[in-house]
Parts: structure tokens; sequence; C-alpha cells
């Protein structure tokens, strides 16, 4: 943004499809909490650490035009038997919502006793991450999913984020898994506007995973477009809860994604993945945080990042111990691959540990193809082109195929097949 230095400046300037007016006085009092809180918040610059390769990407117009009231034609790119929720700039659709085991409710349909389990699994939000506040100030009616205890879902519910056209627009997401419960959720990020448009959407999803309950998450950002998106994930877990997620990603004009873990109990395992591509002038920043807050608790990142022509990405993971954390262990693996000498990648793992039984390692590598691997395969009879192609997607498959889901796998594989290739030729 350039020449605004507030979150109530910006947010003086837009109108929105839906207010506040329908949720109960929780919620509402909550959304008010934060409105007032933007007075306070400041709009991330090149001189905020954690937005210092991004800041300039923002450049968030002075007066955004209202929703888009275009109609969705959405249609899912493979082949799935899922439960489907669209929100689409602000307005919400369900496919089906008598699901054996699971509650679908909007916002607006929530009891006082709902509520109040909303907002104590709050946690997207932060000092250093502005717009979950800002999303909050701006509640638009949101989905709330809880899992019952005992519950395995037959299929996994995927949750399409969709922005039609030019505006803003402010998704809300919260996820309950009741004790022993197992569940799959996708969330879809799907953005459709023209080079002209001035489209910004700012999605946060909050997830608590109960006692010996497992969440699998997957995570698409399919947009590569002109558009900017900045999202928020944040999970708690409880005792010997497992969390897996799998975020995939392709870049834009500017695209962000926080991962906010916290294991709050004894046992708790995550396990974090991530495959991100970007190229022309494209963008990516993954910033991820692991809190180890109780002893015993496991967990593993891998991120894999790939970036070409003029683009950039950023990687920021940490591994925070704290101090009754004994027992922890904790690893983190990201490598890079520059395919020109023009792309930048900047990559930051931290760990953070003040505890003395723990296993932590943390590792990051960064680097172009190597010339010696493409020269012994042309001596096999493949092309340069072609050589280059089965080693940069080498580099990531071995993430990719680690989706859960095999027919979301295929799709990413062909996906990164044909703007691999595109890039080769």
């Amino acid at each position: 943004m350039s020449n605004l230095s507030t979150g109530a400046q910006m947010l003086s300037s837009i109108t929105f499809d839906e207010s506040t007016s329908s949720l109960n006085t929780s919620l509402q009092s909550f959304s008010q909490i934060k409105k007032e809180k933007l007075a306070l918040v400041s709009i991330p610059t090149r001189k905020t650490e954690s937005w210092k390769y991004s800041a300039k990407r923002l450049k968030l117009a002075d007066q955004y035009p209202a929703l888009s009231k275009q109609a969705s034609n959405y249609q899912t790119a493979y082949d799935l038997d899922c439960h489907q929720i669209l929100i689409s700039n602000g307005r919400i659709t369900l496919n089906d919502s008598d699901i054996q085991g699971l509650s679908i409710k909007q916002f607006s349909d929530l009891s006082e006793a709902e509520t109040k389990q909303v907002l104590s699994g709050v946690i997207a939000e932060s000092n250093a991450f502005p717009f979950a506040d800002i999303n909050a100030a701006q509640f638009q009616n949101g989905i709330f999913l809880t899992v019952e205890d005992n519950a395995q879902i037959d299929k996994p519910v995927k949750v399409v984020l969709e922005h039609l056209g030019h505006g803003m627009s402010f998704p809300r997401v919260f996820v309950f898994v009741g004790k022993n419960a197992s569940f799959e959720l996708i969330e879809e990020l799907n953005i459709t506007a023209d080079e002209t448009s001035e489209a910004f959407i700012n999605s946060v999803c909050d997830i608590t995973v109960s006692e010996n309950a497992q969440l699998r998450y997957i995570r698409m950002n399919i947009d590569q477009g002109t558009c900017k998106h900045v999202g928020a994930t944040g999970v708690q877990l409880l005792r010997n809860a497992r969390f897996n997620s799998y975020c995939m990603a392709l870049g834009s004009a500017l695209a962000r994604h926080d991962l906010h873990v916290q294991m709050l109990e004894p046992g708790a395992e995550c396990d974090l993945n991530g495959v991100c591509i970007t190229r022309d002038n494209q963008h990516y920043d993954n910033h991820t945080c692991i809190e180890h807050i109780a002893p015993h608790c496991t967990s593993n990142e891998t991120y894999r990042c790939i970036a070409d022509q003029q683009s950039s990405i950023v990687f920021n993971g940490r591994i925070h111990i704290h101090p009754d954390a004994q027992k922890s262990l904790g690893s983190m693996s990201n490598k890079n691959l520059l395919l020109s000498s023009k792309a930048e990648i900047n990559s930051k793992p931290e760990l953070e540990i003040y505890a003395d039984d723990v296993k932590c390692a943390h590792g990051t590598t960064m680097g172009q193809l190597d010339e010696t691997e493409v020269y012994y395969l042309k001596t096999r009879g493949i092309s340069a082109e072609q050589a280059k192609l089965m080693l940069t997607l080498g580099f990531v498959l071995e993430v990719v195929r680690s989706v859960p889901i095999e027919s979301i796998a295929d799709y990413w594989e062909q996906q990164l097949t044909d703007i691999l290739s595109f890039q080769a030729s």
C-alpha cells in the first residue's frame, strides 16, 4: 500500500457484499473489537522483518470497488469424489449439508456455545500478521465445520475460496475435529480476474484437532494471474493429535501463506509438506511456525521451491521449543532450485530452543541444475530439454506424490510437467 499507513484507513474505503448484522452478539462484538484495533495495525512495509521481500508487491489501491457480482462457474480441474463448499466473493454454497458425522454451519447460524468454540480456537492472528485482524474486523459469513467424536468422514471436504472480478473478499473457515476422528480437508484458492482487475483475497482458516484425532490438510493455490492473495492457517493440536499438511502453490502477483501450528498437549505430531513454483515476475511467500509447547511432541517439515525467470520465493520456517517441551523431536528441510540467474529465493530456517532434552535439526540448500547430471542424461540419448525437465521434476515429485489423494497428486504432477516443459523449451 503506497500511501496508507493503517488498516483502518484501508478498510474505510471498501464496501462489502455482506455485513456482520446476521451474526450473533458474540461474533459481532469480536469483529467490533478487531475494527477498533485496526487503528493500531500498521500495514507491512519493507522495514517489517517478515515482509521485507514482499511489501513492495502489496501495493493495494487507495480505493477498491465493491465486490464483483459475477456468477460463479467454478468447475473442478481434477476428478475427485468429495463434499464441496464454495465461498465465492463472500457468498456460500454447499453441495451437500447432510453428511454423517460432520456438521457444516454458516457463522450466522451458530449457537452461543458454538460461537465460543470458534472464538477459543482463533490462533491465526499475531502481531506479525495484521491481515488476520483485518479479516476478523470484516467478518463476512464464514463456515464452521465440526467433525463428531469417533467419526470417520467417508469423503474429503473441499472448501473452494473463489474470487471473481475486482474488489476484496475475506473468507473465514473454522474446523473442529472431535476426539478419535479422522478427516481430510482440501482448501483451494481460485481467483478469476483479467489483467486490469484489482482483486485481493484475505483468507483465514482456524483448525483445532482433538485428542487422538487426525486431520490431513491439503491447501492449493492454483491462481497464476495478476491478483493478490494473503492467507493464514492456524492449528491447535491436543493430546496425541496428528496433523499432516500439503501446501501446493503456484505463484501470482503476490501470494503469501502463514501456517502456524501449536502443539498444546503431549504426544501431538505434525508433518508439514510444501511445493512452490514461480515464473515470469511472480512471487510467493511461505511462512511456517511450529510451536512445541508440551513435551513429547514431534514435528517434521519438508518444503521444495523452484523459481524461474525473474520470479521470487520466500521461505521462512521456524521451530519454537518452549521451556516445558522436553523430549521434543523436530526437523526441517528446505531445498531450493533456481532455474534462472535472475530468479531469487530467500530462505530463513530458524530454531528457537528453550529446553535442553530435545533433538532438533534444520537445513536449507540453494542451487541450480547440476550440469554434470544433465550431461550424463544427454549421453544416454536424452535431449537437453528433456534432461532438465526430468531433473527438475525429480526435485519436487517426492513431495508431490506424498499427497494422500491420488487424483490431486496426479493433477499437480501434470501441472508441474506442463509448466516446467514450457520453461525448458
